[in-house]
């Protein structure tokens, strides 16, 4: 059973519901791209709020929840941090935050040795796409990430290949994340004898980052 329809048989009101047009106006979008963005005035007009580096400005922002969705090039950006630029980058996001939605945003073709890059992103986007592809994609990033499906779903994929009831699983991060409180899924994890503490260190940031976004929201609405 996928994790939607999970998600759905524990559904609670307290997640707000939220329209696309205050998703996208709370929202923040990252271009980093040596080259120009084409679509940059686009989205503006359109009521994003989007931003452009030419490179790493500020590697804190990138894994702490400072963008919402980051469009990352994987030639010519990173090469004082990497050797493997765009996605040594990637890899350092991920590490840090499993749940920041990085889109693989270049015109290299999918060669073998680009595979990795377009693998660990959440999405691809061809530079060559008109503004319209570009929108339709970053809306229902934007739209996933402001879910609590997205999250819950974040954790279960962490025990893909672990022996675990996972519609318990389910339940009990939805609980911890509407109650903020991790350690509900702590014990959870300890009574079904998950002893790996990176794996469990993961699961409660992805709880934390998805409460505080749960805040920020009642806040707001």
């Amino acid at each position: 059973m996928g994790m939607f329809n999970l998600f759905g048989k524990f559904s609670n009101k307290k997640w707000p519901s939220i329209s696309a047009d205050e998703i996208r106006k709370r929202s923040r979008i990252l271009v980093i791209d040596d080259e120009d963005f084409l679509y940059f005035d686009l989205f503006e007009r359109n009521g994003y709020n989007i931003r452009k580096w030419n490179d790493i400005e500020d590697l804190e922002k990138l894994v702490n929840a400072e963008y919402d969705v980051i469009l990352l090039d994987i030639q010519g950006i990173g090469k004082d941090f990497s050797p493997e630029q765009g996605l040594g980058v990637l890899k350092y996001i991920k590490e840090k935050d499993p749940t920041q939605i990085v889109v693989a945003y270049s015109a290299a073709d999918y060669s073998l040795k680009y595979q990795d890059f377009f693998q660990i992103a959440d999405d691809t986007l061809d530079k060559t796409s008109d503004f319209f592809v570009f929108k339709t994609k970053v809306d229902n990033l934007l739209k996933r990430r402001h879910s609590m499906s997205f999250y819950i779903e974040k954790v279960a994929s962490k025990f893909d290949e672990i022996m675990l009831d996972k519609e318990n699983l389910a339940k009990v991060t939805q609980d911890a994340i509407l109650s903020g409180k991790p350690g509900k899924l702590a014990s959870f994890l300890d009574k079904n004898d998950i002893k790996n503490k990176d794996l469990v260190g993961w699961s409660l940031q992805i709880v934390n980052i998805a409460t505080s976004l749960l805040r920020a929201l009642l806040t707001s609405s």
